[in-house]
C-alpha cells in the first residue's frame, strides 16, 4: 500500500518564486551604467556581464552557493569584469553596479500567482511543508522576506547552511528529519530535472516536475506515451495541481481567485 502524503518539498526558484526576471534586472543596471559613466552601450555592457558570468562561475560557483566566500563577492567581480571590457576601471563602479543590482533585483523577486494560496491551503489541510533550495543562505532567505513567504515553512533547507546539495539524497534527509516524516511520506516539487527530480527520486521521495514551459527539452518521462522504465514523476505545470497528487480539497476561490 502506498503511504499517504504527509509532506510537501518546495525548490524555490522557478517552482514558488519567478525567475524570469534576471535578464530585465542586468539591462537595468547596464542603463544605468552606462548614463552614469558612458562611453560604451548598455546592451554591450549586458552582454559582458553574461560573459563575466559564465567565465568566473567555474572558478568560485559552488563556494559561493555553499557560503563559503562573502555573498556580494561574485557578482561584485563580474561587474568588474564587465566594466572593464567597456573600459571602465574605477573600483567604485563595480560597487555601484552591485548595489544596484540587488536594489533591483529585490524589487523584482515576484512569486508565481497560484504559489501563495497552495502554501496556505497545505498548511490549512495539516500538510507539512519544506523548502529545500541550492543558493547562499542570505540571498535565499532575503527572497523569503521579500515575498512574503518567510514563515510558510516548517524547515527551510538551504544549501549555503549545510554541507551538501541538490540532488544528493543527503539535503532531502535533512528535510524530512526536521518534518518529522519518511520518504514514502514525503512529496518533492521543482522545475530542475536533475537537482529536483533526479535528487527527489533518489532519495525516494514522490517526484514531481513542474513545467514552467521553458525553452528546454522535455524529458521522456514527461509524455504520457513515451517508452520509458523506472518511476515516471508527476507532471504538473502549476502547483494547484498538487491537490490532487496529495489528495486535499483546494477550493479557496473566495479567498484567492484565479488569475
Amino acid at each position: 500500500m502506498t503511504a499517504a502524503i504527509r509532506a510537501v518539498c518546495f525548490d524555490l526558484d522557478g517552482t514558488l518564486l519567478r525567475d524570469d526576471h534576471v535578464d530585465g534586472v542586468v539591462r537595468r543596471v547596464a542603463a544605468e551604467l552606462a548614463e552614469r559613466w558612458g562611453g560604451f552601450d548598455a546592451d554591450a555592457l549586458a552582454a559582458a556581464n553574461e560573459r563575466s558570468w559564465m567565465d568566473y562561475w567555474p572558478e568560485v560557483g559552488e563556494a559561493w552557493l555553499r557560503g563559503e566566500i562573502e555573498p556580494d563577492a561574485l557578482p561584485t567581480e563580474v561587474w568588474r569584469r564587465a566594466l572593464h571590457e567597456m573600459g571602465v576601471t574605477d573600483a567604485s563602479a563595480a560597487a555601484h553596479a552591485f548595489a544596484l543590482h540587488t536594489a533591483f533585483e529585490g524589487a523584482a523577486f515576484s512569486l508565481y500567482d497560484e504559489a501563495m494560496e497552495v502554501l496556505e491551503v497545505l498548511q490549512e489541510r495539516g500538510i507539512r511543508i519544506a523548502l529545500i533550495t541550492n543558493g547562499p543562505s542570505g540571498l535565499q532567505r532575503g527572497k523569503l522576506v521579500e515575498t512574503g513567504i518567510a514563515e510558510a515553512f516548517d524547515i527551510v533547507v538551504v544549501w549555503g547552511e549545510h554541507s551538501v546539495s541538490k540532488p544528493d539524497a543527503a539535503i532531502f534527509d535533512v528535510a524530512l528529519a526536521g518534518l518529522g516524516v519518511s520518504a514514502a511520506e514525503a512529496l518533492h516539487i521543482g522545475d530542475n530535472i536533475v537537482a529536483d527530480i533526479d535528487g527527489a527520486l533518489g532519495a525516494w521521495l514522490t517526484a514531481v516536475w513542474i513545467d514552467r514551459g521553458g525553452d528546454g527539452p522535455r524529458p521522456p518521462w514527461a509524455t504520457a506515451d513515451a517508452p520509458w522504465e523506472g518511476t515516471r514523476p508527476h507532471v504538473v505545470t502549476n502547483l494547484r495541481e498538487l491537490y490532487g497528487i496529495v489528495g486535499v480539497d483546494g477550493a479557496t476561490e473566495a479567498r484567492h481567485p484565479a488569475p
